[in-house]
């Protein structure tokens, strides 16, 4: 009993430490809510995690006043690295940092952060890792789920530290899906190659779902139609010929139903009410 009850104390503190981390907002303290990030070390293995999880940190605590001001965000980022490795860089953006404020640069301007993302990103993203997801990007082909190939696209294109609104990034995207589907969208109502705004990578994105949904519909037609052709031992092409196909020995249905429409009894979508006619009456004639 008192080694169970020991597990119960140590499981019962962890939880609480764990939830000591994990802070919930306090409005009369301004304290930062979700779970912080990782330490980084400069392990460019972790970095691309590191980010995501300080991305997610800073979006929950928008509107704390710490995350608020690029200054106090820069310096918030700068708490979260240690280690030997990092230390000394660390050092020197927070002296470049102070003489930008000496140099009257305000802490509420958004230079001071991005100039910092750019020097972190220059200093411990994977350059190589950067490179290899930009030769995947140019390789990529849509596969049969759109939805998974739009995905791993904006995946390597974060990756490879490429814009989605770009120019090339576009061009990339219309070669790496279907040709068909390239087309469908260009050709969509919507799409105008002469405006003066080209499409953003999201609008390329949507009408890319739209055009596919059509065409999915548009495929269920056709094996329906298809379906009736095989029931009936039909082929489109041998309507056609007149020496060749049809029923059997009996080809006089073809000069009387070819040339109408579906509307009229044709034999593309309601050719079970007027082929089936037919064949009841030839039947009948049989018998």
């Amino acid at each position: 009993m008192e080694g169970q009850q020991e597990e119960i104390n140590i499981a019962t503190g962890q939880a609480q430490a764990e939830a000591q981390r994990i802070n919930i907002i306090n409005h009369s303290n301004g304290t930062l809510k979700g779970n912080p990030p990782f330490i980084f070390d400069r392990d460019r293995n972790k970095t691309i995690k590191f980010i995501l999880q300080w991305e997610l940190w800073h979006t929950i605590n928008r509107n704390n006043d710490t995350m608020k001001k690029p200054f106090s965000r820069v310096v918030t980022l700068l708490s979260f690295m240690d280690g030997t490795r990092v230390d000394a860089w660390k050092g020197e953006q927070l002296q470049k940092l102070k003489e930008e404020l000496d140099n009257g640069t305000l802490e509420t301007d958004e230079s001071l952060w991005d100039n910092f993302l750019e020097k972190f990103s220059n200093a411990f993203v994977n350059q190589n890792r950067r490179s290899k997801a930009y030769q995947e990007l140019c390789k990529l082909k849509q596969g049969e789920s759109l939805n998974d190939f739009f995905a791993k696209f904006k995946q390597l294109a974060h990756e490879a530290d490429v814009p989605l609104d770009d120019k090339g990034t576009i061009k990339t995207l219309k070669h790496a899906m279907t040709q068909g589907l390239t087309s469908a969208i260009i050709n969509s109502p919507t799409y105008d190659p002469t405006a003066k705004v080209p499409w953003t990578f999201k609008e390329w994105e949507e009408q890319a779902c739209k055009s596919h949904l059509k065409w999915k519909a548009a495929a269920k037609f056709t094996q329906r139609r298809q379906g009736l052709f095989q029931t009936f031992k039909l082929s489109p092409r041998q309507n056609n010929n007149p020496g060749r196909g049809g029923y059997g020995r009996n080809n006089n249905w073809r000069n009387k139903y070819d040339k109408r429409t579906t509307s009229q009894g044709g034999y593309h979508m309601d050719v079970n009410t007027t082929v089936t006619s037919d064949i009841n009456a030839t039947a009948g004639r049989g018998q």
